[in-house]
C-alpha cells in the first residue's frame, strides 16, 4: 500500500479516536471537524517528518506543538478543556509517531 495513503488512515484512526470524545460531549460539527482535519494532517506530517529521533518521541513532539494552539484557543470558553486536549495530543501523537514508524518508515 502506498505510504500517503497508510500516513492517510492512521490520520483517520486518530481523528476518530479523538473525535469519540467530543461526540460524547455533543460538541459542535465544525469542533469534530476541526479535530478529525488535525489528525488527518498530523497522519502525513508525523509520518514524512525526518526529526533525529525515535517515531514515538517525534509525534509527541509534533502532536504537541500543533495541539497547543487548540488549547489555547479553548481557554477563552472553557478552561478545564486545556488539559485533556494537551492529553490527548500527548497520547495519539505518541502513539501515531509509533505506529507509523512501524508500519510506514521501517518497511522496504
Amino acid at each position: 500500500m502506498d505510504k500517503l495513503i497508510k500516513a492517510l488512515l492512521l490520520g483517520t484512526a486518530a481523528g476518530i479516536v479523538d473525535g469519540i470524545p467530543l461526540l460524547l460531549q455533543g460538541l459542535s460539527w465544525q469542533a469534530n471537524l476541526a479535530s478529525f482535519l488535525h489528525w488527518l494532517g498530523l497522519g502525513i506530517i508525523i509520518t514524512y517528518a525526518r526529526l533525529p529521533m525515535d517515531g514515538w518521541l517525534s509525534g509527541l513532539i509534533l502532536a504537541l506543538l500543533t495541539g497547543i494552539p487548540f488549547a489555547i484557543m479553548t481557554t477563552a470558553t472553557d478552561m478545564a478543556a486545556f488539559v485533556p486536549i494537551l492529553a490527548s495530543s500527548a497520547i495519539l501523537g505518541t502513539v501515531l509517531g509509533f505506529m507509523s514508524e512501524r508500519l510506514i518508515r521501517n518497511q522496504k
